[in-house]
């Protein structure tokens, strides 16, 4: 009986080291290319116009790289289950940690609602009844969220496989897109816009928020690094290389959307790449083949966020964030099982918007509140890599400080002005979000003295 008692501690803390660099640059670049750059022509579009958002792309580009660099050099020096949450409370203390984590737990699984929801748009392609019907769509969303929720609890192997297969399918569509785009590539559509109340710069912010969804994930090796194979080289280098393939692939998928159609036509689409393809083709193949590839890259992302829901919850129990239960492994597939089966009841009750909404209309706004929720994620990382990774001991003149955290302070930069970007009724529903957890807290911290 004691034995028992002395080896369960040891066991629940136990993970699996069993994700390469193949499969963790593969669910960095399946995060990140997954519902973003098939949705963001249509999301854009309506609020936005031709040269602000090839200016938001831009921005939110070598902003993202500049975060991918300040998580690259912290996982290569903390390689620990929950990146972010350790970084943060490293170097800001544990209520700051708190407020990050929940933030960013809540995050990711309202963001899987709204990948999913975009899968669900997809499929509406080939099944019309999901855009009418939203009860059907609200089942079939469902259906696709355990689904991958049952294969990350068997395994992060799994997971990584997965990451694997639809990361090398998804590419193969949006190749074939871009040949056909820029065959139909029209420079006057760039002088289109779908309102009036969309024209001139103004819009910029809000398209930094919106192109910024297609980056979320940039953090994704840094989740899982207790499950990472040699974390010390290979979480670095698959966030560097995973942010690199990606920026290079929006830039030029969104230029040629614009050019292909009109605003006004991208904006009222569902499947907007897929509606591009038909167009311009004037056939009915290009149109399913973008569509199917859409779906699977849809598929790829929403195995990934599944990830990283259970280990951002877990690695938080671990740090005595959250309560134990999410802290809990399965006994045979060594997995946050218990962290993975609450964030997907959170992320179900999301997708009853699909019931009550237009699939677009529901897409959209979880874009922005999943954006903001993960948002202080960044911003926090990019301030704790000034202090973590400081090598100096004492005094630092403010000249010296802004030199050597040159980069992090961009990044910081950069996430203050995304959160400004989300508007100011979204920054409310945020800043809301972040003081209902303080209870939470309060109840934790009681119980523990």
């Amino acid at each position: 009986m004691n034995n028992t008692t002395n080896e369960q501690p040891k066991e629940k803390l136990t993970l699996k080291r069993e994700l390469g660099i193949v499969a963790t640059t593969a669910i960095v670049v399946g995060n990140m290319i997954g519902s973003g750059i098939f949705m963001a022509p249509q999301g854009l579009a309506e609020a936005s116009n031709p040269i602000a958002t090839c200016i938001a792309w831009l921005i939110t580009s070598v902003g993202s790289i500049f975060l991918a660099l300040s998580f690259a050099r912290l996982g290569r020096v903390m390689p620990q289950t929950g990146g972010p949450i350790v970084y943060t409370k490293a170097a800001f203390g544990e209520f700051a940690s708190f407020l990050v984590t929940w933030t960013y737990w809540i995050g990711i699984w309202v963001g899987d609602a709204a990948i999913i929801t975009a899968a669900t748009s997809y499929l509406s392609y080939f099944f019309p009844v999901l855009a009418v019907n939203r009860l059907w769509a609200f089942l079939v969303s469902s259906l696709i969220l355990w689904i991958f929720t049952i294969i990350n609890i068997r395994g992060v192997k799994q997971s990584g496989i997965v990451g694997i297969i639809t990361t090398v399918f998804k590419i193969l569509p949006l190749i074939v897109f871009a040949c056909i785009a820029s065959m139909h590539f029209n420079v006057e559509n760039f002088n289109t816009v779908s309102a009036t109340s969309t024209t001139g710069l103004s819009t910029i912010p809000i398209a930094v928020s919106i192109t910024l969804w297609s980056f979320l994930g940039l953090e994704s090796a840094t989740i899982p690094a207790g499950e990472i194979k040699d974390p010390e080289k290979n979480i670095k280098r698959s966030t560097i290389w995973g942010i690199g393939i990606t920026s290079i692939i929006y830039i030029v998928i969104s230029v040629l959307a614009i050019g292909a159609i009109s605003q006004g036509a991208l904006a009222t689409s569902n499947a907007p790449l897929a509606d591009i393809i038909n167009v311009t083709t004037n056939s009915n193949w290009g149109g399913p083949f973008i569509a199917f590839g859409a779906i699977i890259s849809i598929l790829g992302a929403i195995n990934g966020w599944v990830l990283l829901s259970g280990r951002c919850s877990f690695a938080a129990a671990e740090e005595n964030l959250f309560p134990a239960i999410f802290g809990k492994i399965h006994n045979k597939y060594r997995t946050p099982y218990m962290s993975i089966l609450i964030a997907s009841i959170g992320t179900t009750i999301i997708l009853i918007t699909n019931y009550i909404t237009t699939l677009t209309g529901a897409f959209n706004f979880i874009v922005l509140l999943s954006t903001l929720s993960v948002l202080p994620v960044y911003t926090f990382t990019a301030a704790a890599e000034m202090i973590i990774l400081k090598k100096e001991t004492g005094k630092v003149s403010f000249a010296k400080f802004i030199k050597t955290s040159i980069f992090a302070l961009i990044a910081f930069a950069y996430s203050i002005y995304a959160i400004y970007g989300t508007g100011a009724e979204i920054v409310m529903y945020g800043f809301i979000l972040i003081l209902i957890g303080i209870p939470f807290y309060a109840y934790l911290k009681i119980n523990r003295n």
